[in-house]
């Protein structure tokens, strides 16, 4: 064995050992917090050395790199959002009231750790097996071809005319476009229909698809006309306060623009650094409080405000995962995969099928939650939770080697020949792990196939048509 296979096994190996210790603290649930606190930050530590290795490898940028995201939002939501909390002395929201999240702690920290070190894992093992991957012909550039205009158009419209369907069936259309999350509450907006709802993904979809094609033929002059549309789409979420859909949309221009071998310069990392609280902090303050858009450039940087933000429902995951381990295999008996049949169930109407199973994220605030339920108040409880309410721990340790993997390959296959379809396919998939990670797969899964499913049809109707390539 040479000492460059050693050192790879290593790479493997260590993460695997670390996946069995928290493995078993998780099996022995022990009243002290310190061994689960002692595996989460072993398991931190080293997705900041992943991140931090993807940011200075000079091959590729790390912002195409959809493990750093998942990596990422696992630490702001298990490590960091609670240390902040600890830190500032912060109270838990009163959805948590009088529940116990403090049992299962030691168990949630394990949880984590799984899911940390299994991402790392699913990326190593792929990246161990990169030069036999490439020999069978998997990771084969795509052929890059120009969108269909006509298709292009056809697949917009149809798109809109749903989101427009949606919101000129609310109350008020306006309001449903471009209001707050509290003023849509107060006049009745009705998002079920997430497939109606979500229908401005696939429209946007068909844009970034000409962005993606834009960039890799070096076309600046299109580049700039669509950079405005692009950015046109980012306007609902941002007044409806939706951070998911705002930071998803403004993450999948970014990979799309930086490609893979775009080093992102230091000077752009400092401004998204300033602009994260307008990005994240503003729209949670508009959402909540209505504050004239002029206060709330100040609002975003307030300290209270920005505490706030890693101290609310939005990132009380691992407490919200801890009430749900209190009931799990009692209240909450193993689905073993029925959760996920709403992946394909979604968009068939409820008038066709009554019993159509209901989404992972309600099933559980009906349980949990119930009065926050019946008034239609909801939040995640995080990637980890479906996983693990299907298949158990073993569901949690696959769910996330397979992202490691599903985003080493797309990016391996991004850095083996940039066309305009692996650049589009590899934002809307790397940048949907932000979603992802704070939600459920059945839940948001149509954030990712809407656009990707649009975007690709444009892409690709005219070589399907022709059999000019093979870009699976």
């Amino acid at each position: 064995m040479t000492a460059h296979s050693s050192s790879n096994s290593t790479r493997i190996i260590f993460p695997m050992i670390l996946i069995l210790v928290a493995v078993l603290i998780f099996q022995l649930n022990l009243n002290s917090k310190i061994f689960g606190f002692s595996i989460l930050t072993l398991s931190a530590l080293l997705a900041i050395r992943e991140i931090v290795n993807s940011i200075r490898n000079p091959s590729s940028s790390a912002i195409a790199n959809g493990n750093v995201w998942v990596l990422a939002s696992l630490l702001l939501i298990f490590l960091v959002s609670p240390l902040v909390r600890n830190l500032s002395d912060a109270q838990l929201p009163l959805v948590f009231a009088r529940r116990d999240t403090e049992t299962y702690m030691n168990q949630v920290n394990s949880l984590a750790s799984i899911a940390i070190l299994s991402t790392i894992l699913g990326s190593r093992i792929l990246l161990q097996s990169r030069t036999k991957i490439s020999q069978v012909g998997y990771l084969q550039p795509f052929r890059s071809f120009k969108p269909s205009i006509g298709v292009s158009i056809v697949v917009f419209i149809f798109w809109i005319a749903l989101y427009f369907y949606w919101a000129g069936n609310q109350t008020d259309t306006l309001e449903a476009i471009f209001g707050s999350r509290s003023s849509q509450r107060s006049i009745g907006v009705i998002k079920s229909n997430g497939y109606l709802v979500d229908s401005l993904y696939g429209a946007f979809g068909v844009i970034t698809a000409w962005l993606a094609y834009s960039v890799r033929e070096n076309d600046y002059q299109l580049t700039k006309k669509l950079l405005p549309v692009c950015l046109i789409f980012v306007v609902p979420s941002f007044f409806q306060g939706d951070r998911s859909k705002m930071v998803f949309f403004i993450v999948v221009i970014s990979i799309i623009l930086t490609g893979s071998n775009r080093k992102v310069k230091k000077s752009h990392m400092l401004i998204a650094l300033i602009l994260i609280p307008l990005i994240v902090v503003a729209p949670r303050v508009y959402r909540q409080s209505q504050d004239q858009l002029s206060n709330l450039g100040s609002a975003a940087f307030s300290l209270t405000n920005i505490v706030d933000t890693f101290t609310q429902e939005d990132t009380a995951m691992a407490p919200a995962l801890a009430i749900l381990l209190n009931d799990l295999g009692s209240k909450i008996p193993f689905q073993y995969g029925k959760s996920y049949i709403n992946l394909v169930a979604k968009p068939i109407p409820r008038t066709l099928w009554p019993e159509k199973p209901v989404e992972f994220d309600t099933q559980m605030m009906r349980v949990l939650f119930p009065t926050y339920a019946a008034s239609g108040v909801g939040f995640a409880f995080s990637a980890i939770s479906e996983p693990l309410v299907n298949f158990g721990l073993i569901g949690v340790l696959f769910f996330f080697v397979g992202i490691g993997i599903l985003n080493r390959f797309n990016l391996e296959r991004l850095k083996k020949g940039q066309s305009s379809g692996s650049v589009f396919l590899n934002a809307w998939l790397a940048g949907f792990m932000f979603v992802l990670i704070r939600g459920n797969l059945s839940v948001d899964f149509q954030r990712a196939v809407f656009p990707l499913a649009s975007g690709l049809v444009a892409l690709y109707f005219p070589s399907a048509k022709t059999g000019k390539t093979h870009w699976l």
